[in-house]
């Protein structure tokens, strides 16, 4: 019931910006700022390689600006985005129609999924305050974690900062780390403040160092 809860509340407050913007708007998606995004897409694009074998999902693609950063950025490998949003998954579709069948509207709450990607990633899903709670952000966690063949890569407005917006939600990037420790990989590399009061997280799935001896 929570869950039904923050999607209809998500739904809600995306499709009033799609139509009061534009599908194609950067408000659409709740960004006033395209520089503040593209700095968090290049510490995403710091963990990926430019390799044509490797598989990129976008959970929360919105209108597909991640995969026009990629490709200006030479990523020639796979890349899907996932949305619940159909209006933002059209504008994506509209946007780049030669990879309209790259963009889909998936809940990776309730849709039964079966394909697995080497990245999966998240840029400013959390950021809205939608009446999400840390059992919540910790479930959706672990959903891309299963998901994921090599990493996990998301990020999060950390609660360390010196002030705080109603219309914004706030994550213990320590709270996080040690559920992901304790529960998913301990492989796990936490970066803060590369963007004021921002924190990117990368879970790393590859085989962990043995000794040989």
């Amino acid at each position: 019931m929570k869950y039904e809860l923050i999607k209809k509340a998500a739904l809600i407050k995306y499709n009033e910006t799609v139509e009061k913007y534009g599908g194609d708007n950067i408000q659409a998606v709740h960004c006033d700022d395209i520089q503040k995004q593209y700095i968090r897409f290049y510490l995403i694009k710091e963990h990926i390689p430019n390799d044509s074998e490797v598989s990129i999902l976008d959970i929360g693609c919105g209108n597909g600006e991640f995969f026009k950063y990629l490709n200006f950025n030479g990523f020639r490998g796979k890349y899907t985005g996932y949305d619940i949003n159909d209006k933002l998954i059209k504008s994506a579709k509209n946007i780049y129609p030669k990879y309209k069948n790259n963009f889909k509207v998936i809940d990776i709450f309730d849709d039964d999924l079966v394909e697995n990607f080497d990245y999966v990633c998240v840029s400013g899903l959390f950021n809205n305050n939608l009446g999400q709670d840390e059992a919540w952000t910790k479930e959706f966690i672990r959903k891309m974690y299963d998901l994921a063949n090599r990493k996990v890569i998301f990020n999060a407005i950390s609660t360390y900062t010196t002030f705080r917006e109603n219309n914004m939600y706030y994550m213990d990037p320590f709270v996080i780390s040690d559920y992901i420790i304790k529960n998913l990989s301990q492989d796990l590399m936490l970066s803060h403040g590369q963007l004021p009061y921002n924190f990117q997280i990368v879970i790393n799935k590859d085989k962990l160092w043995e000794t040989i001896t």
